[in-house]
């Protein structure tokens, strides 16, 4: 400490220092706590991930309140974080030389930097051990059909069960027998069945509400776990060409959903067929031509939220959009781009990897890709070679539909069904759920 002039050594720090005076702005304490919700939530916003999101706003109870609570801040951070693709899950195929071994969906991370995204997976159930606890279980197969919401909607052909899972709370959230007095009577038990695949609806703002489509019947369950069949209305479609005797005419291309209808596309590619969620209602649309000869296709949603159709051909991309005519009735899909990806697929393939190598003898010159599936506004595709070999790798990649820009995930083989995980908003910052939520008053 400095001295005086004449040497001798203060005995008392000025006023400025000591705080004991000045004004109560400098003498009060300000803390985190001390923030009001909105700026609490502009603080939240900026946050990486939505996983760094929940580990923040599970720190307490009047956190995860803020963020419950604010349907608002969900939207915004949505519009602003790209959607949190975690993986791939890919349908099992069970060895024909050992059909009875158990099989279950297999999941391959997408390994992302993000530290808390990462935790996230690694906390997760993607192996999906938790089905196994069920008695016995020792034998079982069971195969993915669809993702929605975070939950994985699985079913054990065997044993005719359905199984809803969240991976990433651990939590079997229903089974369905579709042995069950109530299936077999109140649902399959007319005469007129649509063969559709199954299909799950959840909902943002009851999370622990879902609907599960079966044929032309819903199997409902609502906060209390507990579930009921009904059966839909019998409607008239457009004919449609069976193409085999089995009587098929309609494309298993996995789970098509977008603002709250899930659709269905005729084999043929003449028309799809959609079921609003909200209203239970059928309706199909005729699609235009150049969809006939395309190698894949899926409906999902824009970045904006708009629905539309992403389809591939060769190395072209092309993306559709969903209009209504002035008085809202008349529908129709209307082309937006097409974009040819072939310069690109190799640009992204040869690139550099993390640590700087390169990958010499690992790009297989593909003459096509395929669209898996549509989500958030991003594509997720595969690349493959004219005469696709099931043994051979393909690439998996992620194609913003905003900027068209192609990012390269991992080399991998394929053979059957390959759904995209997204996570998903958690129950626990949605309204009066999870284990943090205040109790209401009797």
């Amino acid at each position: 400490m400095a001295g005086l002039a004449d040497g001798r050594r203060p005995t008392k720090r000025p006023k400025a220092e000591s705080g004991e005076e000045g004004p109560a702005s400098i003498r009060t304490t300000t803390t985190i706590h001390s923030l009001g919700d909105d700026l609490l939530l502009a603080v939240f916003l900026r946050l990486p991930s939505l996983a760094a999101l929940v580990r923040a706003a599970l720190a307490c109870r009047a956190w995860r309140r803020t963020v419950a609570s604010s349907p608002a801040f969900r939207a915004r951070f949505r519009a602003t974080h790209g959607p949190p693709f975690l993986g791939l899950f890919f349908a099992p195929s069970a060895p024909a030389q050992a059909p009875n071994v158990p099989a279950f969906p297999s999941f391959v991370p997408s390994r992302p930097r993000d530290r808390d995204m990462a935790a996230a997976v690694r906390g997760g159930d993607f192996f999906l051990t938790s089905l196994q606890d069920r008695p016995h279980d020792e034998q079982q197969c069971w195969d993915i059909m669809e993702i929605c919401g975070g939950h994985c909607l699985l079913m054990n052909w065997d044993d005719g069960l359905f199984a809803v899972l969240n991976p990433l709370t651990r939590r079997t959230e229903f089974v369905v027998d579709l042995s069950s007095a109530e299936f077999s009577d109140g649902a399959c038990g007319q005469h007129h069945t649509v063969e559709l695949n199954p299909r799950l609806i959840c909902s943002d703002g009851h999370p622990k509400s879902f609907r599960l489509v079966v044929r032309a019947s819903i199997c409902s369950s609502d906060n209390t776990g507990e579930w009921e069949w009904s059966s839909l209305p019998w409607v008239d479609i457009p004919e449609p060409v069976r193409s085999d005797d089995t009587g098929c005419w309609l494309l298993n291309e996995g789970s098509m959903q977008a603002n709250g209808s899930l659709y269905w596309v005729y084999e043929d590619r003449r028309y799809l067929l959609s079921l609003d969620a909200a209203t239970m209602a059928f309706s199909a649309v005729q699609l235009p031509q150049c969809l006939r000869h395309c190698s894949s296709l899926d409906v999902g949603e824009t970045k904006d939220g708009a629905t539309c159709i992403v389809y591939a051909h060769q190395l072209n991309v092309g993306v559709l959009m969903h209009t209504k005519g002035d008085d809202g009735a008349a529908e129709r899909w209307v082309m937006d781009r097409v974009v040819p990806l072939g310069k690109e697929v190799e640009r992204v393939l040869r690139a550099p990897l993390r640590d700087g190598s390169v990958l010499m003898h690992m790009v297989d010159n593909p003459r096509q890709v395929f669209v898996l599936a549509v989500r958030d506004g991003y594509a997720y595709l595969a690349t493959s070679h004219m005469f696709h070999d099931p043994q051979s790798p393909c690439w998996f990649l992620s194609l913003c539909l905003e900027t068209m820009k192609l990012e390269r995930l991992f080399r991998r083989t394929f053979d059957n069904l390959v759904q995209p995980y997204i996570m998903a908003w958690p129950p626990s910052l949605v309204g009066n759920y999870g284990r943090f939520a205040v109790e209401e008053a009797p």
